[in-house]
């Protein structure tokens, strides 16, 4: 399935329902029960944003660090059948809505069973971002799920903590679509 930047653009305009509840002080939990994830996001952030677009198909969230060094955009989207990664990525990096700079290296590739994962760092003259890109493998669902979840990080505050803080926050993400 392939989102046309006039697609995107209707991602970003309509809102929809999420759960996010605190954890003890110890940052938030985000539970999309509808587009099949959860992961966490630590003490120090805030939600910007979340959007879905009218057909209840694609969703997009935006988190902020508080001392604004860092976002978070998630984009998740709700398919018929098993997407191919590659595919999907190749649209992503390809729309211009997006502004994805170059990616820098190869991708890193992990399998999880159920769903599987790819990640690159891209890089231009003011942005160091991390993507990681996901994607459930449930051929026998009436639904699969394909994810978008991308650090930005201007060049100068990029550092082996900010690192460290992306590895933590996409540790703790996972498609829960069975």
């Amino acid at each position: 399935m392939y989102y046309t930047r006039s697609r995107l653009y209707i991602l970003l305009s309509f809102i929809a329902i999420f759960f996010v509840s605190d954890t003890n002080g110890q940052g938030k939990d985000v539970n999309d029960y509808n587009y099949k994830f959860t992961f966490s996001i630590p003490d120090g952030w805030e939600s910007i944003d979340m959007k879905e677009t009218t057909d209840k198909d694609a969703i997009s969230y935006s988190f902020m660090k508080k001392d604004k060094k860092m976002t978070i955009m998630l984009l998740a989207f709700k398919l018929s059948s098993v997407k191919n990664i590659d595919d999907f990525i190749y649209n992503l990096e390809k729309d211009i809505s997006l502004n994805i700079p170059t990616k820098s290296g190869e991708y890193s590739e992990q399998d999880f069973g159920k769903y599987d994962m790819k990640s690159a760092n891209y890089k231009d003259n003011k942005f160091d971002e991390m993507i990681y890109y996901f994607r459930t493998k449930l051929p026998e669902s009436p639904n699969n799920y394909v994810y978008m979840v991308r650090f930005i990080t201007e060049m100068k505050d990029f550092n082996t903590d900010s690192e460290t803080e992306i590895k933590n926050i996409i540790s703790t993400f996972k498609p829960t679509a069975e």
